[in-house]
């Protein structure tokens, strides 16, 4: 009995050091993940949002953003920002972190997810982004424009 007790014993200490291992080197990690994201998602806002051209958004977008949104859809969609927001006139910042996960069919995946609060010409607004980072780069994932403006009627 006292030998199955010091086994189990072992086995828990070594999972519980195994646990405080990954903790420390997840939040090392994530933190980093937190900076480097947000720098590149306040770094990029503003450059989109500034004039509304949809090639400073898909020449930063992740493959599978371009796969789901056709370049014409973005097009449509950033005339109607330009229209109802005007351009950039303050931006605000974003807050958000970084996320690491892992799926079977794509392994280790790292996104960061931000909203971002700026003031337009016209309206004020919120913007959602999602990133992910694909060989060391961040690209876009997701882009949302949050406006009163934007809704029907307006």
């Amino acid at each position: 009995m006292k030998r199955i007790l010091v086994v189990l014993g072992g086995i828990f200490a070594f999972i519980l050091l195994v646990g405080i291992i990954g903790f420390l080197v997840l939040n090392f990690f994530g933190r980093r993940l937190d900076k480097e994201s947000k720098a590149y998602v306040d770094e990029v806002i503003p450059i989109i949002a500034t004039s509304w051209n949809s090639k400073d958004l898909l020449d930063r977008a992740s493959p599978e953003l371009i796969q789901v949104a056709p370049t014409e859809k973005i097009e449509s969609l950033f005339h109607a920002f330009s229209e109802k927001l005007g351009p950039l006139r303050e931006y605000k910042g974003s807050r958000g972190d970084a996320k690491l996960g892992f799926t079977p069919q794509m392994g280790k995946i790292t996104t960061a997810d931000y909203v971002a609060e700026a003031i337009f010409e016209k309206a004020p607004a919120k913007i959602n982004v999602r990133t992910i980072l694909h060989n060391g780069t961040w690209q876009i994932l997701q882009f949302y424009v949050n406006s009163e403006a934007l809704l029907p009627g307006k």
